[in-house]
């Protein structure tokens, strides 16, 4: 059984998952997790990858990721 600690955070409420919690639901930083009632006192989760819902974002990811080696050869 993996446990989740619910958090005040702001004026929001949060659930923090643990290193196990995060593997054992396949999810990351930035991804999207749904949780839905299954109608028999059970929750179905599905997670779902942040970038999926804007097309541009992997993109816009990658030229973050490596701006500073573009940059050099500009120069």
């Amino acid at each position: 059984m993996i446990e989740l600690k619910v958090e005040r955070v702001g004026d929001r409420v949060a659930v923090v998952l643990t290193e196990d919690a995060m593997k054992a639901l396949h999810v990351s930083v930035g991804d999207t997790l749904q949780i839905s009632p299954s109608g028999d006192g059970c929750f179905e989760a599905v997670a779902r990858e942040g970038w999926a819902a804007d097309p541009h974002a992997r993109g816009r990811a990658f030229l973050r990721r490596y701006n500073r080696t573009f940059d050099r050869f500009e120069g």
